[in-house]
């Protein structure tokens, strides 16, 4: 099935502002849409591609004052302090305003099978990594949590590699110093975006919801398509936090919500009909050392993707072929 178009019940009038501009199209549906639970599964084959101007990142490669890492008897969270007019943020898309960076974290599992919040296909992935940013026309991220549009969810799933992810280390290696609820520490401080990617186009865009305790808040979901990695002796660390009753920390997946007719964006796709509904391709940064599949930018998943990768890896063959052939010359 291929990915659907907008539909017309978004544009309603052909008139209105709205259908002129397709950026306020995810801003039309919100008061609507934000109330409704997450988290959901993502299907590409149920989304709706839409074209928006392109995200714009700010700050993320400097170097924060001071670095944070907090068990909270449920998560581990890391936050940073930026001097002023150095802090984190992205605008454009169907952004409404600049968003600033609060804080990032980490959902897994019990086992390697299961963990992150939202599922892909009808399966869970083993981490979910939530990257928080809140509206700068709000002071801190407690008061943008009770508005709609407030807050923006970055969203990165983690795959399993057999090679670990260096750029984890400096949360990962510190993990069993926040073994036990309540306890922080202070990290060397280095740049945030080390732990995940930029990315401005190729991800997925919907509208919903979380509860705490006391009341529900609304959240912009954007999800990247392209997975971040982990091997498994890393997953395993965060196995160590305990939580409030001085247990391992365990997590029961949060139950799906249905997405009652709620719209799933598919945002800028690099081409127009995806098979995958995550990337299988790792970001670049991760590709240097790795197997053919992992360096090349061949996405299997299109049309005529697997006969690129058969043609490219040929060539690899009859490369490495010259190549002994030279050397034993």
């Amino acid at each position: 099935m291929a990915e659907k178009n907008i539909p017309l019940e978004v544009t309603l009038d052909t008139e209105s502002d709205i259908s002129k501009d397709v950026s306020n199209i995810v801003s039309a549906i919100a008061d609507e849409e934000a109330v409704l639970p997450s988290p959901i599964d993502i299907n590409v084959n149920n989304t709706e591609q839409l074209e928006l101007p392109a995200l714009e990142w700010q700050n993320y490669e400097l170097l924060p004052v001071k670095i944070k890492l907090t068990n909270t008897g449920d998560t581990v969270i890391l936050t940073a302090k930026y001097a002023d007019d150095e802090h984190p943020s992205i605008k454009g898309g169907s952004l409404d305003g600049r968003y600033v960076f609060a804080q990032i974290h980490f959902h897994w599992g019990n086992t390697a099978a299961e963990g992150s919040l939202h599922t892909i296909d009808g399966a869970p992935l083993p981490l979910e990594m939530h990257v928080v940013h809140f509206n700068s026309q709000y002071e801190a991220l407690d008061e943008a949590l009770k508005h709609v549009g407030g807050v923006l969810c970055l969203v990165y799933f983690f795959a399993l590699k057999s090679s670990p992810n260096t750029f984890l280390d400096p949360v990962l290696s510190n993990l069993k110093d926040v073994a036990f609820p309540d306890v922080v520490i202070k990290l060397t401080p280095f740049p945030v975006v080390n732990l995940f990617h930029i990315f401005t186009n190729d991800y997925f865009l919907y509208w919903g919801s979380t509860k705490s305790e006391s009341r529900s808040h609304p959240m912009l979901w954007m999800i990247s398509r392209t997975q971040e990695c982990i091997d498994f002796h890393q997953l395993t660390q965060f196995r160590v936090l305990l939580d409030q009753r001085m247990r391992v920390i365990s997590r029961e997946q949060t139950p799906i919500a249905d997405r009652e007719n709620r719209h799933v964006f598919h945002v800028n796709p690099v081409t127009p009909c995806c098979n995958w509904t995550l990337s299988p391709l790792p970001h670049p940064k991760y590709r240097k050392d790795r197997w053919l599949v992992d360096r090349m930018d061949i996405d299997i998943g299109a049309p005529g993707g697997c006969r690129e990768f058969i043609e490219a890896l040929r060539r690899e063959m009859q490369g490495r072929k010259s190549q002994c052939e030279t050397t034993e010359e």
